[in-house]
């Protein structure tokens, strides 16, 4: 989960000014050069400019229904669908202009693959459910491995919490079982690690219970492994228990209990 970063400040909330000033902030270095590769390439469906003017329309949309559940006290006043839609349209357009950035760099947009995870957590706050998983997944990834501070890794770890228990129910029928790198697997098993990372044993607990719940093919060689990971880093002895006892419930014997 490794990826370099120099800033560890997160809001965890989604602020339409602050989202789009992050977003055109993300871009404009590289919207040149984004512009010249669309037109060399004939087979491009879609301008720069025009995904990110679905992207303003995108955020306009999310802002109005922030502010009819402001004023309704917190009731939202689109249904379970309609949010997900929106986020969902937002999510893919962000991946669009991601991969367009990326493409014309040559290198990772860290602030502009970021924003992935306010859409995300807009999404499960406002009671939608999330089927685009790949771009957060990475992100908060990323994001874990710039953090040091226990407090700051207990906190991504409830936004990673918030985001699995959004997911949509296909992503959780996990079909595709035989691709490792699923995001659905993944999200999982990043939840465990910086559940362990952050020293907090509810915390773990919690995470260790989502994970059985979800992978429970997965579970034996997670807390396996994290065993010897107790050995190598030095975790404090409140950590280990929580890694013992689900040791001694999923890494033991040759089957599942």
């Amino acid at each position: 989960m490794r990826q370099p970063g120099d800033n560890c400040d997160m809001d965890y909330s989604f602020n339409a000014n602050t989202f789009r000033t992050l977003l055109h902030s993300a871009v404009a270095d590289h919207i040149n050069e984004i512009t010249a590769q669309t037109a060399a390439d004939a087979t491009a469906e879609e301008k720069p400019e025009q995904l990110l003017a679905g992207m303003e329309k995108a955020i306009d949309v999310m802002e109005r229904a922030d502010a009819d559940a402001a004023a309704r006290q917190g009731e939202t006043v689109l249904s379970d669908d309609e949010i997900s839609e929106i986020g969902d349209f937002a999510l893919g357009l962000l991946g669009a202009i991601v991969e367009r950035v990326e493409s014309a760099s040559g290198h990772q947009n860290r602030d502009l693959t970021r924003l992935a995870i306010p859409i995300s957590l807009w999404i499960a706050r406002q009671g939608g459910h999330i089927s685009k998983l790949e771009l957060v997944v990475n992100s908060l990834a990323a994001w874990a491995n710039e953090l040091q501070d226990t407090q700051q890794i207990a906190e991504l770890a409830r936004v990673i919490r918030e985001i699995i228990d959004a997911a949509s129910g296909e992503l959780r029928k996990d079909i595709e079982q035989s691709n490792p790198m699923r995001p659905w697997r993944i999200i999982n098993l990043n939840y465990g690690i910086v559940a362990t990372r952050s020293h907090d044993p509810a915390l773990m607990d919690e995470a260790f219970a989502v994970l059985v719940e979800n992978l429970p093919q997965d579970a034996r060689a997670f807390f396996r492994e994290g065993m010897q990971q107790m050995e190598i880093v030095g975790y404090p002895e409140e950590v280990r228990e929580v890694v013992e006892k689900y040791d001694r419930m999923w890494g033991a014997g040759d089957t599942l209990h």
